[in-house]
């Protein structure tokens, strides 16, 4: 049976990340990790057979910097060697025994990825299509609460999209699909997608000026491709929103441990502190 590939973009918490490599076989899973280029926590993860570093990428909020850092990931990732491939965060862990996730994926032929058709499905601000029919300086582009900064991308996203003339007209596809930039998708699809952006460095240039776009550009890639009839419209990964002051989801507690044991998610996210991971394991250890 082929491995599963764990692709991680991290910038700090490593004691979790290292949690995540020990609890997981080797001989099941192979990490590809992405360290942010500003942080210094590359010399306290693991490094064992199974680990792999790609090239780092300065990752800012909201910028194409993201796609670029998955994308370097991709690189390194001999496709043909694995049935699925996972994008998650240094912040996330696994919330199922081994043995589930084996046989979960085990004939498994499914894209988990959300893929909303844009502005339709929608609930972003002009359905997103302001991600893609903006052209935004990237230097523009900062975290909400860089209150000069974002004062200034919105007044030039509501320029823009209360006109017609400086909208973006040449796109590389007809249609744009979004959603949460976490997802597991086939090995296969993953090949395709690798295939395709070389291929096709228009798709790229257009993305680099969007607004987080990562939540855009593999949605749209994947429901282009042609696994798009497999698509489950959503991602595996458990994130509680309720009680969340900084427009991501919130922390996961211990009292949240039972909720996600008896979701239908494989990960979990966002955890913050090594001791919840800790107790989770202890649970995840009883319904094995």
């Amino acid at each position: 049976m082929k491995k599963q590939a764990i692709l991680i973009q991290c910038h700090n918490k490593p004691e979790q990340i290292n949690k995540l490599i020990s609890v997981l076989p080797d001989d099941k899973f192979d990490f590809y990790i992405h360290v942010d280029k500003k942080s210094d926590i590359i010399d306290k993860i693991e490094h064992s057979s199974n680990v792999f570093f790609c090239k780092r990428i300065d990752v800012r909020w909201g910028r194409f910097s993201q796609v670029r850092a998955t994308l370097e990931l991709f690189e390194m990732l001999d496709t043909s060697k694995y049935s699925y491939v996972h994008l998650i965060s240094g912040n996330d862990f696994i919330v199922k025994p081994i043995s589930y996730i084996e046989k979960f994926f085990e004939n498994n032929s499914t894209e988990y990825i959300q893929c909303v058709k844009l502005p339709e499905e929608s609930t972003w601000t002009y359905g997103g299509l302001d991600r893609v029919q903006v052209w935004y300086p990237q230097f523009i582009i900062h975290r909400p609460a860089d209150t000069f900064f974002r004062v200034m991308r919105i007044l030039l996203r509501e320029l823009v999209m209360r006109t017609k003339v400086f909208k973006r007209k040449n796109t590389p596809v007809q249609t744009f699909y979004g959603g949460s930039s976490w997802f597991s998708l086939t090995g296969d699809c993953v090949a395709w997608i690798k295939e395709y952006v070389a291929s096709n460095p228009k798709y790229i240039s257009f993305f680099k000026h969007g607004v987080c776009i990562d939540e855009v550009f593999f949605s749209t890639l994947v429901r282009i491709s042609p696994y798009r009839d497999n698509i489950a419209n959503r991602n595996l990964v458990y994130m509680l929103w309720s009680g969340s002051t900084t427009g991501g989801p919130a922390e996961l507690k211990p009292e949240n441990i039972k909720d996600m044991l008896t979701s239908d998610c494989i990960f979990a996210r966002k955890f913050t502190d090594i001791d919840t991971i800790e107790a989770l394991c202890q649970q995840i250890s009883k319904t094995a």
